[in-house]
């Protein structure tokens, strides 16, 4: 095997790769930093390329592969494939902003992204409330009423599920007191309420639910004062992302 001139078939193991911006497509990519050329592209788990900052190391163990036509001709360029079961992270960029791809709402065929950045002067828990926040909006809809797979809503809605609750930062978002018992998987009980009902045309997300204890849900569905008390959690949750918005920006 010549690694300067790969064939396809040819195997290489532990090889160190980075997730890039390429400026021909809008989604984030891999790409090898060592042994093999770097112009090769890698085939690698989404996830992987939008929870972590562009410029992340990874080693993982690839194979370079080719596609054909049905004549047996090549099609495209060699690429590689990495085998996901040894993709091993071993750092994130130093520099003093971190930038982050987030797939862009609507699109159609899902491939679209935005970028943006975040001060790596954040601390941890900070970068991962961001990263929850991109994948919530992301995978939010501005309507209950649009068709599609329950298993599509479902796994949508856990994502924005994550990410209220880890907003919350075990606390009730409507009361502000401490959830009030800590779960078996050792995170803080908080129930999510969606602000406008899925019932009423209500939508999955981030600006529509809130994580709260489970006192405020009842307050809220069963108190005289539930829809007055509602009201000022739902203005109360609009500037608290308008906050997140505007601290994301000074990033």
């Amino acid at each position: 095997m010549d690694a300067a001139n790969p064939e396809n078939g040819d195997f290489f193991g532990g090889v160190l790769l980075e997730t890039f911006r390429d400026y021909e497509v809008t989604r984030p990519r891999v790409r090898p930093v060592e042994v093999l050329p770097r112009s090769l592209k890698v085939e690698f788990p989404r996830v992987l390329r939008e929870e972590n900052p562009i410029g992340t190391l990874f080693r993982a163990d690839v194979f370079v592969r080719q596609k054909h036509y049905t004549n047996g001709a090549p099609k495209g360029p060699l690429y590689l494939r990495a085998d996901n079961a040894t993709i091993i992270k071993i750092a994130e960029p130093t520099t003093d902003e971190l930038v982050i791809a987030r797939q862009q709402r609507g699109t159609i065929s899902g491939r679209a992204y935005e970028y943006f950045k975040v001060s790596s002067s954040f601390d941890a828990t900070e970068k991962s409330l961001f990263k929850l926040r991109s994948k919530a909006y992301a995978s939010a809809v501005t309507s209950a009423s649009v068709r599609e797979m329950d298993v599509l809503r479902r796994e949508r809605l856990k994502i924005i599920i994550d990410y209220a609750r880890a907003r919350a930062e075990g606390f009730c978002e409507c009361c502000k007191k401490p959830a009030p018992f800590i779960r078996h998987n050792d995170e803080p009980y908080l129930e999510i309420h969606h602000l406008v009902a899925l019932s009423q045309d209500g939508a999955d997300h981030p600006e529509n639910v809130a994580a709260i204890c489970p006192n405020c849900h009842a307050r809220i569905t069963h108190g005289k004062d539930g829809a007055a008390y509602n009201l000022e959690l739902k203005a109360r949750i609009r500037e608290i992302e308008k906050n997140l918005s505007a601290k994301n920006a000074e990033g």
